[in-house]
């Protein structure tokens, strides 16, 4: 099996790039390693490749679902690798818009993660506590050494929570 280098794949219709940037800035803003297209795929080398790569190197998919999205055959086809690849998938819905067919069979047992209400900044830390839950109960346990150190996650320099994103503070 290909060995995990990201953390978290990141898929979105190309309509919805500015709200995936916003969450791959803020989950790497925690120490999450995210992979974005067109960001990331290695100039020379195939898009298909690229993303197959890294899907079946990542532990998560956060999947931007909008209308975008969920009418998108790149993002359907990645979401089946992910399912091949066994992928935990974060549904952030942007859009309450009703799966497709074909997105519905691939996404009908996984919770969504509602973002249905602006601003987006709002549900970035839910999103990034969920993300470092996964990736607590993905991560290996270690035992202590004699002096007691921590997990192997939080020794490669990973928080074992994540830290809140500051919230604007309520209009009153």
């Amino acid at each position: 099996m290909t060995p995990r280098t990201r953390d978290i794949f990141i898929s979105y219709s190309q309509q919805d790039k500015n709200t995936a940037d916003t969450i791959c800035a803020a989950l790497e803003s925690t120490g999450v390693r995210c992979w974005i297209a067109p960001r990331d795929v290695q100039p020379g080398r195939s898009f298909a490749g690229e993303i197959t790569r890294a899907i079946q190197t990542s532990k998560i998919m956060v999947l931007v679902f909008s209308a975008h999205s969920n009418q998108s055959e790149q993002v359907l086809r990645e979401v089946q690798l992910a399912v091949d690849a066994r992928l935990h998938i974060i549904q952030f819905r942007i859009a309450d818009v009703p799966a497709s067919d074909d997105l519905r069979y691939f996404l009908s047992t996984p919770h969504w993660l509602d973002a249905l209400t602006l601003p987006l900044k709002d549900h970035l830390e839910r999103l990034t506590n969920s993300v470092h839950a996964l990736l607590d109960v993905d991560a290996p346990a270690s035992p202590p050494n004699a002096i007691g150190s921590p997990t192997a996650s939080a020794q490669a320099g990973k928080p074992r929570h994540a830290p809140s994103i500051p919230l604007p503070a309520p209009a009153t």
